[in-house]
């Protein structure tokens, strides 16, 4: 794999980001949906198989390995495989957490990816969230993370072995 420094894998997370943030200030300004759903109709995500594409995406800009990234999350060796492979197409929020701090990626690609699974992204008033987001901005690995979730009695990521 190689890094995707400025390359057509970086083009497609800002791609979708970018339209995502058109059709968000877009929506309010129609009086149908019917209008709406016309006017974008390539927009809209077909299935969950995307979310795979964009977490391939991801690993191929981080240059990390599918086992490698499940393995460091804490999760079974093949997760992240059935997922870019499309043989997992419904991820747990806490999972996909859980591979965004082991891939090491942005906080704002960990939230892109979190919408674009249908999960909630992760929010400043949950306090659990915010031990997570404090994570992602320390750079914080799967374990600490969990170390600190669990300190305060709170559900952790993954299981520890």
């Amino acid at each position: 794999m190689g890094r995707g420094n400025g390359t057509m894998q970086d083009e497609f997370f800002f791609r979708n980001n970018r339209m995502s943030v058109v059709l968000e200030a877009s929506l309010p300004k129609y009086d149908s949906l019917e209008d709406f759903e016309k006017d974008f109709p390539e927009e809209f995500l077909k299935d969950d198989s995307r979310v795979g594409d964009y977490l391939r995406n991801l690993l191929y800009k981080y240059d990390k390995d599918p086992s490698a990234i499940s393995k460091k999350a804490r999760l079974s060796i093949s997760y992240v495989g059935l997922i870019t492979n499309w043989k997992k197409n419904n991820p747990s929020r806490d999972a996909l957490i859980a591979i965004c701090l082991a891939i090491g990626t942005t906080f704002e690609e960990a939230q892109y990816l979190l919408k674009y699974a249908g999960h909630s992204p992760l929010y400043v008033r949950r306090r659990r969230d915010v031990v997570i987001w404090f994570g992602f901005m320390k750079g914080q690995d799967v374990d600490t993370v969990n170390d600190n979730l669990y300190a305060r009695g709170m559900k952790t990521l993954t299981k520890k072995d």
